[in-house]
């Protein structure tokens, strides 16, 4: 069983650093694209949109939640990965 899990997680961490890698993909076109149509506003904004200046080297993942239901957010949990 535990062979199975590590195998699970894996996976999951394969899954979740490709996500990453195309987050950042998108962005970094997006902002050369606004860098060569002279929308340096524009794309100072993405960059700060995406920046994150804690303390921590964590990887964050932002929805905005404010427009959600209790419906919608029944059965979802959040956690710290960090405190496993």
């Amino acid at each position: 069983m535990k062979i199975m899990e590590a195998y699970g997680m894996r996976q999951i961490d394969k899954i979740r650093q490709q996500c990453l890698q195309e987050i950042d993909n998108h962005y970094a076109n997006q902002m050369t694209k606004l860098v060569d149509d002279l929308r340096l506003e524009d794309a100072e904004a993405i960059m700060h949109e995406m920046t994150y200046d804690g303390e921590d080297d964590v990887d964050l993942f932002l929805d905005d939640l404010t427009e959600w239901n209790k419906d919608e957010l029944k059965g979802i949990f959040f956690e710290d990965l960090n405190n496993e």
